[in-house]
């Protein structure tokens, strides 16, 4: 059984995954906004966020600028990442900042 494919040149796909790329990381950082601000007003020591799960994102945004400064070499790629990376570190220091006060306001309630 054949397949039905549609010619498309090499150049073609490459810019629309470049495009892919830029629209979906430009939209990303937005959808940071609401989980920074509902840990930022977590009273209980945002035990439901993940600190593994948002730090493993904080390290592959510092591999991915390294990538970018020294691969490809390209400033919107990098611009993209660091704001990502910003992203995810803010919500992980957050947490972990929300994460440390819960348990001082626990220490503080057993003495």
């Amino acid at each position: 059984m054949q397949s039905l494919s549609i010619p498309v040149a090499a150049d073609t796909w490459l810019g629309l995954i470049a495009w892919a790329y830029l629209l979906t990381n430009a939209v990303r950082v937005f959808t940071y906004i609401p989980q920074i601000v509902a840990v930022w007003k977590c009273r209980d020591g945002a035990r439901s966020v993940s600190l593994l799960t948002w730090g493993s994102w904080v390290l592959s945004h510092v591999a991915a600028t390294a990538y970018g400064v020294l691969v490809v070499k390209d400033g919107l790629f990098l611009f993209i990442t660091l704001i990502n990376f910003a992203g995810c570190g803010l919500v992980a220091a957050i947490a972990a900042r929300r994460r440390w006060q819960w348990k001082q306001a626990s220490q503080t309630l057993l003495i």
